[in-house]
């Protein structure tokens, strides 16, 4: 059923990035709001410190003078942050309306979707960026603000700084709701990263490694396959047991060839001398060569396992999940 005949969007995207894209402009209304705030604040900031340059702060009392500069600067980057943050949201607002309506007659459906989910991930980027540093930044405004002789010099120069800015945001990340994992490795199992390869027989699962690189490669190359996070996550990184377990043998070649291969880019030749060189070595858990993202980890692991002391082994914790035998 094609998008352009029934604009069905639940096709492409998930209930959450969809329930995030009907609600982009209440999205770009707080993102206004804080505009709003940090733009007076800029403002007041200004005028401070056009009078202390005026009463020659730079000279007679420098170092304070340099912290209000730093203050300053502080607002401008807000400044700059916010301004990005909305033209990504505007720019996702546009090319969804032009999807919806179909007005792009060259550009394609598919390639519409890759750009919106491209978009999705730049703005997921940006906000992470944002916890970082715009409510860091928000508190040391604040409290240089509070100072008693900040207060002491807006009294004598009978002016104010304004109201305190935000040092909490409520802007709503696309593919929130989709983060958590089902599982009972939840303490372990991170909805942008796991360190551990687990391998489960009560679940009957194995959750292989990530970081939030690989996720997000996966969304970039593939937009309409993967939707969110969690999509790629249950898909490529939480596989049956038996995927492994019902022929080890085969599988030990296969996950081989294909780290050699496919993440590698080695040649044909060594992928496939790799692979039979570890076919047959029984204990050898073919999972774990599925979790290893390079070569060097594999003969890591190897020496750690020819010297009987997979303890040494650092790159990834492995966690065995065993059912208790029936006695």
């Amino acid at each position: 059923m094609s998008l352009e005949n029934t604009k069905d969007l639940n096709l492409f995207f998930s209930e959450e990035n969809l329930e995030f894209l009907k609600n982009i402009n209440q999205e770009l209304i707080k993102i206004d709001n804080l505009i709003e705030k940090n733009q007076k604040k800029e403002e007041k900031y200004s005028l401070f410190l056009t009078t202390l340059t005026a009463k020659d702060f730079s000279n007679t009392n420098k170092e304070y003078f340099i912290d209000v500069k730093n203050i300053f600067s502080l607002i401008e980057k807000n400044r700059e942050t916010l301004k990005n943050l909305k033209n990504t949201l505007s720019h996702l607002s546009s090319t969804l309306l032009s999807l919806v309506l179909n007005n792009n007659q060259t550009t394609s459906t598919t390639d519409s979707i890759n750009e919106i989910n491209n978009i999705l991930n730049k703005y997921i980027e940006q906000l992470d960026d944002m916890k970082k540093d715009f409510i860091s930044n928000n508190i040391s405004i604040n409290t240089f603000t509070s100072y008693h002789s900040t207060k002491l010099l807006l009294t004598t120069f009978e002016m104010d700084l304004g109201d305190n800015l935000d040092d909490s945001i409520s802007l709503v990340y696309p593919n929130t709701p989709s983060g958590k994992i089902e599982t009972s490795y939840s303490n372990l199992v991170g909805a942008t990263e796991n360190n551990t390869l687990i391998i489960s027989e009560k679940e009957n699962k194995v959750y292989l490694p990530y970081k939030k690189t690989e996720l997000k490669a996966y969304m970039s190359q593939y937009p309409l396959s993967y939707y969110s996070y969690k999509n790629v996550i249950e898909k490529e990184f939480i596989l049956p047991l038996h995927y492994f377990m019902n022929n080890p043998s085969l599988a030990r070649f296969r996950e081989t060839y294909s780290l050699y291969r496919d993440r590698e880019a080695s040649s044909p030749f060594e992928a496939i001398q790799k692979a039979l060189s570890l076919t047959f070595k029984s204990e050898l858990n073919p999972a774990i060569i599925a979790a290893c993202k390079t070569k060097k980890q594999l003969n890591n692991y190897l020496l750690c396992l020819d010297d009987n002391n997979v303890s040494e082994f650092q790159d990834f914790e492995i966690l065995y999940d065993i059912k208790p035998k029936r006695t």
